[in-house]
């Protein structure tokens, strides 16, 4: 299906009967050609002919018709139907501007390259026909929405200076909104009386805030909607999204338990969170049974392996955060830098309750990995290295590690401030190991000598060259 530039499909569809097309005489007479027209029945042109004749005189009844044809993409009988109204209407310019709202649309679907040309054109010619119509400025801020969104807000302006008690930010919020502006949306539904939000109105609020990750003001809008659409699901399942987000636990669960008991299928992404929840709470093996669940719900999905490995880590069983972790590495090709540190780290603590040397060397393994696939950190990495390597006893591998943070630092000039807190530790260590174990003032002076000019203070710095 091809985007629309201007509406998405099921709200042009919705919006593209002018405003004077409401509940008439002709209402059900039209919605049997309006059928006819979408089924492509053989006798829809003739139910057409029978329809025009009969309401010709009835701008609003052909103006709905001109919108039917417009559904079904008949561009030419619906322009058709404009023009008719534009001819008997001469000397009534209200009428005359719901016709030209007719001739935006139908521009606004057949405009492939989304410049806006000739539906903008006929939008304003509609605003200056009848200044005090809303729908023209909605639909010529709709046109400009994503080509200068700073001409959607000076429509939106004149539109307020027009008629001021028309509530223009919730429609300004679901113009940005269909255009995927999610903080313009935000922006306009904040400056809104929630309470005077429908129901579409507060769903597309909170998703503008998940989408621009305010999951706090998510989680209060969600709560909002809960209360007042209970049956909306939309809302329970955001909230949930949010209550975690912001480690509010308890609150996610009852969402989520709310959320269980509502219609419709739930997806991998819920039961995450879910289980997300649970692990926040303590409750780990639930918390497991939801990452299993989403796993079943999306087979190809990551996150829940590496949660199910973060959840028995936290449960003490690391044999089997390994096996997940492995499973996490093997689907996930994006893999970070920081999910290779949490392996690492399940056997840095596997090492402390025993086989120190086996798994030391295994976590130490990993950060070699970490310094090939990720050379942008390898400061950072060879600093942890190093000192893993302290840890396990292995002075002289924790002193490479940190030589390469000295090979690689030392000679820069334009250093951060992370980076010189990488080589200054690397410094310390590397004078120590060679004066305090090695014994060797000789060999620890030339990094006591590097340390110095980048802390003057350090003591041990100090003693090392005899300064006062």
């Amino acid at each position: 299906m091809k985007a629309l530039k201007y509406f998405m499909v099921g709200a042009l569809i919705s919006i593209a009967a002018p405003t004077m097309a409401q509940e008439a005489e002709y209402t059900q007479q039209l919605n049997a050609v309006s059928q006819a027209l979408k089924d492509k029945a053989p006798g829809a042109e003739k139910m057409a002919k029978s329809f025009i004749s009969d309401y010709k005189k009835n701008a609003p009844a052909i103006l709905a018709l001109g919108s039917s044809f417009l559904t079904v993409r008949n561009f030419a009988k619906a322009d058709e139907m404009a023009e008719l109204v534009l001819s008997r209407n001469k000397k009534n310019e209200k009428v005359q501007a719901e016709a030209y709202i007719l001739k935006g649309d139908i521009e606004a679907v057949k405009d492939q390259a989304g410049n806006g040309g000739k539906a903008a054109e006929h939008y304003a010619t509609a605003m200056s026909l009848d200044p005090k119509n809303p729908v023209s400025y909605m639909r010529y801020a709709s046109v400009y929405r994503n080509i200068n969104p700073a001409i959607t807000e000076q429509t939106y302006a004149r539109l307020r200076q027009e008629l001021p008690d028309f509530p223009i930010e919730a429609e300004a919020a679901h113009t940005f909104f269909s255009g995927n502006k999610f903080d313009k949306a935000f922006e306009n539904f904040a400056k809104c009386d929630r309470n005077n939000l429908d129901e579409t109105q507060l769903v597309e609020y909170v998703i503008s805030a998940v989408q621009l990750n305010k999951y706090k003001e998510a989680l209060s809008i969600a709560e909002f909607g809960m209360d007042k659409f209970p049956k909306n699901a939309t809302f329970a399942q955001l909230g949930l999204w949010s209550a975690v987000e912001v480690e509010n636990f308890a609150g996610a669960e009852a969402i989520a338990i709310r959320y269980a008991g509502m219609e419709g299928d739930k997806n991998a992404t819920d039961h995450t969170y879910y289980g997300k929840a649970l692990t926040g709470l303590g409750k780990h093996e639930q918390a497991i049974e939801q990452f299993h669940k989403a796993l079943t719900k999306s087979p190809e999905a990551t996150e829940p392996l590496a949660k199910i490995s973060e959840t028995y880590t936290k449960m003490g069983q690391e044999d089997k955060a390994l096996e997940y972790s492995e499973k996490y590495l093997a689907k996930n090709k994006k893999a970070s830098i920081i999910d290779y540190a949490n392996i690492a780290q399940i056997y840095v603590n596997k090492a402390e309750k025993g086989d120190k040397d086996a798994n030391y060397t295994k976590a130490l393994g990993i950060y070699d990995q970490m310094i090939q696939k990720f050379p942008e950190y390898a400061s950072w990495t060879n600093g942890i290295a190093a000192g893993i390597a302290d840890k396990a006893g292995k002075a002289e591998l924790g002193a490479q590690y940190n030589q390469k943070i000295v090979d690689e630092l030392g000679n820069k000039t334009d250093l951060n401030d992370n980076q010189k807190g990488y080589l200054k530790q690397a410094l310390k260590k590397l004078g120590y190991y060679y004066w305090g174990e090695k014994n060797n003032l000789e060999a620890a002076k030339p990094y006591y000598e590097m340390l110095i000019k980048l802390e003057p203070e350090d003591k041990n710095a100090k003693a090392a060259l005899g300064i006062e």
